[in-house]
């Protein structure tokens, strides 16, 4: 009896190694993407805190907002970097694809330079334009991912966001409004929610339903 219970057992084993063999097979490791679409809401839940977050940080100074701002976006991609790890490793990938690279490298170079460009940004009291530099590079990226993946969402909402932020740059800079105009920065805030938080999270959440 206990013999025949191994002979299933090693049947069994000898059926899941045969499938991961023919999966590894199917799967090329280089330009497959395998995404853990949490890191999507993980992302959102930080540009909304950063959004409302960001002005009061700079007030402060200028260094103790660039800090912050570091100290969150690191934390988005460290959980981004595990969350990939894990979902690689159910595919049996032990290293991230070309794809993964191109994209993560894409986005820590943009957001890099937008923590740059942010301090110098506040350091003249410029938070309109601050917002509009995150909402409209951050879009650029959400378009290679969607040029990249065949993505139509996130290449539509990219579209809606750059040329949302381009508009209200536009607007401001005729109004005289970038600077000191806290009515206009509220709605700055509100595109920032819509384009970089709500939207995002509602591709990622249609994309996951899809691979269900």
């Amino acid at each position: 009896m206990l013999g025949n219970e191994n002979e299933v057992c090693t049947e069994k084993e000898e059926a899941l190694r045969q499938i991961n063999e023919i999966k590894n097979h199917l799967v090329d490791k280089q330009t497959f993407f395998p995404y853990n679409y949490n890191a999507t809401f993980i992302w959102s839940a930080i540009a909304f805190v950063l959004t409302f977050s960001m002005v009061p940080m700079y007030e402060r100074g200028v260094a103790e907002g660039t800090v912050f701002l570091f100290v969150f976006i690191s934390v988005g991609f460290i959980n981004e970097g595990f969350l990939t790890k894990r979902i690689n490793e159910s595919y049996d990938i032990q290293e991230c694809t070309r794809r993964q690279q191109f994209i993560m490298k894409n986005f820590m170079m943009l957001s890099l330079f937008l923590i740059i460009l942010s301090a110098v940004f506040a350091s003249y009291k410029l938070y309109v334009p601050m917002f509009l530099s995150w909402l409209f590079l951050i879009s650029l990226g959400y378009f290679a991912v969607g040029f990249v993946l065949n993505i139509t969402r996130f290449t539509q909402m990219a579209r809606f966001n750059i040329f949302a932020s381009i508009l209200l740059l536009s607007i401001g800079f005729l109004s005289d409004t970038l600077v000191g105009e806290v009515t206009y920065l509220l709605i700055v805030k509100v595109f920032m929610v819509l384009g970089l938080v709500f939207m995002p999270a509602v591709v990622a959440w249609h994309q996951k339903s899809e691979a269900a």
